[in-house]
């Protein structure tokens, strides 16, 4: 039952961003995640600064963040690359929902999430 699971998955990310923010590439993310209901904190990848830089900061402002780029290459490559740099600085990374979304469903973008969500209610 892939799909009651992604409904939860869904659920259990929008109680955990209630005290985490959530990390995306950039402004189609937020929207995205808006339209499922997303409430909370969302933090933009693509800000003019370098990932060292972005994850310094976030780092400094939160003790725990959920990371969620998108499903490419790119995307792939972001999501180790800021988890591995996030969590030498202390931050513990949440990247639940992301490894369920890669693994179980065919889509390659955030964009696709609210798409995704209608399709498995």
């Amino acid at each position: 039952m892939r799909e009651n699971k992604f409904v939860r998955e869904v659920e259990y990310v929008l109680r955990d961003n209630i005290n985490s923010p959530i990390i995306v590439e950039g402004d189609h993310d937020v929207s995205a995640l808006r339209e499922i209901g997303v409430t909370g904190e969302i933090i933009k990848i693509n800000q003019g600064v370098s990932i060292e830089n972005f994850c310094s900061r976030v780092s400094s402002e939160h003790t725990k963040v959920i990371l969620l780029t998108d499903f490419d290459r790119k995307g792939i490559d972001l999501q180790s690359k800021i988890s591995t740099i996030l969590q030498s600085y202390g931050c513990k990374v949440n990247s639940r929902f992301w490894y369920f979304i890669d693994h179980s469903f065919k889509i390659k973008s955030v964009e696709d999430l609210p798409w995704l969500l209608r399709e498995n209610q």
